[in-house]
């Protein structure tokens, strides 16, 4: 559900206004809404969901083995074919559309320009990242960061006096509202750090409000307590989210405010009601998956392999084919419906015939190899038992 949301989110950046790798013509209202109430949840689910991923792999695995495992997972898959194979595409088109690189110069003569604007600062998680353009698979570097930076504080939760902690926040949750608690950290955060200088897109500010939902992921995992929580108080969080979403719009449309600036009473408000109505709809979510997706079967199963693959294609095809899709002469609808079926056809057809079946390319995305299957023989070997 979560990548699908990215994907969604990704084919509609065409038609929104605001900058992006290329733009339609026209703009369309209900893109910018639809790209906002997906901006609300869909970055910050993926970081959770990381943490309670975390909970069970530090449970049969060392520390060591952890950082190994996020390594080949993460870092591998970001600086070999997302580096040298699939950014080039973005960062092209990024080029010509936003730098004024010639459109009619090859995509080898770019490539010169890409390679030679390599950059590493500290002034933003971003330039953590010594790459000339990151796109979409920033999410991978920042998730490794995250679950090298949380180790100690992971282990430091299944201790005993860890177990106590999670048992008192577990007990707090099955009260009234008690869902809720988790929303104080990310309030806090957003309050005290996302004015002036860390109001931008993807600060040092987000940085930590991924790590606060890692761990909140985390410690969800760890009792069966907080998913009956979730479940109380889905419907709650439902009408909260759709509240709050609908002051941010307000706050947008009346006022052009979208939460920077100076601090202020303002300021807080916004922040108040924006991390209301990003918990509201993360709950909201993880109960229909609570709900609906909590079984074992083989649609699941190949969902969940094929995720990350999926994730690090995506952006690159949904690009290429939104180049020659936005400038037919029809309509924003048609063309969203256009980029959004044929970039996923094109995804599954990849990630089928040159990604799932070869363990060499496997690696590189980030997958276990696959498991080898024997067939049993229809006789057994003379002199064995049956």
């Amino acid at each position: 559900m979560a990548i699908l949301a990215v994907f969604f989110f990704h084919c509609a950046q065409f038609f929104r206004s605001g900058a992006w790798i290329l733009k339609n013509a026209e703009h369309s209202l209900v893109a910018d809404v639809f790209s906002g109430w997906l901006a609300f949840w869909g970055m910050p689910l993926f970081f959770l969901l990381s943490g309670s991923g975390s909970w069970y792999a530090l449970r049969s695995i060392s520390s060591g083995q952890y950082l190994l495992e996020r390594a080949k997972r993460l870092l591998v898959p970001f600086y070999t074919v997302g580096v040298f194979l699939l950014l080039p595409i973005s960062a092209y088109f990024w080029a010509i559309h936003h730098l004024g690189y010639p459109g009619t110069s090859t995509f080898w003569e770019m490539l010169i320009h890409y390679f030679g604007h390599w950059e590493f600062t500290l002034e933003s998680p971003h330039g953590l990242m010594p790459v000339p353009f990151h796109g979409h698979l920033w999410f991978l570097q920042y998730l490794f960061l995250i679950s090298l930076l949380t180790l100690p504080l992971m282990h430091y939760l299944r201790s005993e006096r860890g177990f106590h902690l999670i048992d008192t926040l577990a007990r707090w949750c099955r009260r009234r509202a008690g869902v809720f608690l988790f929303l104080i950290p990310v309030l806090l955060v957003r309050i005290s750090l996302k004015s002036i200088p860390f109001s931008g897109l993807y600060t040092w500010a987000d940085f930590l409000e991924f790590v606060v939902f890692f761990i909140i992921g985390y410690i969800l995992a760890a009792d069966t307590r907080f998913a009956q929580s979730i479940q109380k108080h889905s419907w709650i969080c439902l009408i909260s989210g759709l509240v709050s979403f609908a002051v941010v719009v307000y706050f947008a449309l009346e006022f052009g405010y979208f939460g920077g600036g100076p601090f202020s009473s303002t300021f807080v408000l916004y922040q108040t009601v924006w991390s209301i109505g990003r918990w509201s709809w993360i709950v909201f979510v993880l109960n229909i998956g609570a709900k609906y997706l909590n079984s074992d079967n083989r649609v699941l199963a190949c969902s969940s392999e094929a995720v990350l693959p999926f994730y690090i294609l995506h952006e690159p095809m949904i690009v290429w084919v939104g180049w020659f899709v936005i400038h037919w002469n029809i309509g924003i609808l048609p063309k969203y419906l256009i980029i959004a079926v044929a970039s996923f056809v094109l995804i599954m057809t990849l990630y089928e015939l040159f990604v799932r079946r070869f363990n060499a390319v496997r690696f590189f995305f980030g997958m276990r190899p696959r498991k080898r299957r024997f067939a049993s023989p229809a006789h057994p070997p003379e002199g064995t038992a049956a």
